[in-house]
């Protein structure tokens, strides 16, 4: 064991390559070691009570998570380690075990560098940003290593996928439910949207069939884009973006303040703190009263985080 301060330490800064965590001998308590904790725990890598403090079990959690992928096997987490182990476990999902409030501090401690960069680049309050973030996300952007991703049967049966609508893919009225798909004319349908596992089987049999389609058909990461917005958020293509948002959250928060800042008035409602007009934008008219104070109190609980 050794003296080692791991409070001294974010989590965003261990992944930008600053420093690592490792075992402490007095038991100090790091804010990034909790979130590694709840990451290992995710992963099936036992690391003990999560509390911040890296003891033995951590320890031993942390070598064996490196063992299993292949990396050097010291116990200090750093950057590869943390990267690795990122794209392994989801975001908010991962703190299921944490209190709300926690959960806010846990969410700006991974990811305020990145939240604070472009909300100064587009002149935006970066509480207004990691609000809006906060709301608008689906808590987490992998499931078990993978991008978390929703294939839409009604985008994907267009143009030149139509042809396989009530052959493979198939859904109902209104057409954004009774979504099912099967592999064979012969088979039986199955439903889609029952679990990540079944959402990638069927978006990686569409993509068998119209790989463009299929991208452009599939909303994707912590804010659930749908890829044709690909565009918007920077991208050449659905697949592009589909391929960065894999490479960790950074990506898709990057993505998803590309979409925000590419609609002039959307832009200029975040600015202004409007969030009515921020929520009629992005949530549609008809959910004003239900996002707007969402939006303010998240905006409130990310500051306060």
């Amino acid at each position: 064991m050794g003296n080692y301060d791991n409070s001294k330490y974010t989590y965003e800064q261990i992944l930008a390559g600053v420093g690592y965590y490792m075992q402490d001998d007095l038991l100090r308590i790091s804010n990034g070691v909790k979130i590694m904790q709840q990451k290992l725990n995710e992963a099936g890598y036992l690391s003990g009570t999560v509390d911040g403090r890296f003891g033995s079990k951590t320890d031993a959690a942390v070598k064996d998570f490196q063992r299993a992928k292949g990396l050097t096997v010291d116990g200090k987490a750093g950057k590869a380690t943390l990267t690795v182990l990122d794209s392994s476990t989801s975001g908010l999902a991962a703190y299921g075990s944490t209190s709300h409030d926690n959960s806010y501090t846990l969410f700006k401690q991974k990811h305020e560098t990145v939240i604070k960069s472009y909300a100064d680049r587009y002149d935006i309050d970066e509480n207004i940003l990691g609000g809006f973030v906060l709301v608008e996300s689906s808590g987490s952007g992998f499931t078990n290593g993978k991008v978390k991703i929703r294939l839409e049967n009604h985008h994907f049966l267009k143009g030149d996928a139509a042809q396989y609508k009530g052959i493979y893919f198939d859904y109902g009225s209104p057409s954004f439910k009774g979504h099912i798909y099967r592999k064979s004319s012969k088979d039986a349908w199955i439903s889609c949207h029952q679990n990540q596992a079944r959402e990638n089987d069927a978006f990686d049999f569409a993509t068998s069939l119209n790989p463009a389609r299929a991208y452009e058909a599939t909303s994707m990461g912590l804010a659930q884009i749908m890829g044709f917005n690909y565009k918007r958020c920077g991208y050449n293509s659905a697949r592009d973006m589909y391929n960065d948002f894999a490479t960790g959250e950074a990506a898709q928060l990057k993505g998803f303040i590309h979409f925000i800042a590419s609609d002039p008035n959307l832009l200029k409602a975040c600015q202004n703190n409007n969030y009515r007009i921020m929520a009629s934008l992005y949530n549609g008219s008809g959910n004003v009263n239900i996002y707007a104070p969402k939006i303010e109190k998240a905006y409130v609980e990310y500051k306060n985080a």
